[in-house]
């Protein structure tokens, strides 16, 4: 493991932490989506300092988006926990509809037996 971050990371843990907070502000701090942010990212210090060091500009900003969005993930799942354990209940009783199944009433797809 390498003490070296890219700076990049440095814009991109901070934005998608700002992101996840607006959606989250009731139920989370600020401050414990960025530690959360800033855990991950260390965790994966090496890979990611490896993708933001691309030489093709091209494939570094395809490797800044990749990041960000599994910084996303990571931040939105530590969130809806949170959530969930402020609200009073379990992450997994939520569940999701595809649009077509809440405006026609018909589950698309096979049906679970």
């Amino acid at each position: 493991m390498t003490n070296y971050l890219h700076p990049t990371l440095d814009e991109l843990v901070p934005s998608v932490v700002y992101t996840i907070h607006r959606k989250y502000r009731q139920w989370v701090e600020k401050g414990d989506l960025l530690q959360e942010g800033w855990a991950f990212v260390l965790s994966r210090a090496d890979q990611f300092n490896e993708l933001l060091s691309d030489d093709s500009d091209i494939q570094r900003k395809w490797n800044e988006k990749k990041i960000a969005w599994q910084i996303r993930r990571t931040l939105e799942r530590y969130a809806r926990k949170e959530k969930a354990a402020k609200s009073g209940y379990q992450i997994n009783d939520e569940t999701y509809y595809d649009t077509v199944s809440i405006v026609t009433g018909k589950q698309i797809g096979r049906a679970h037996v």
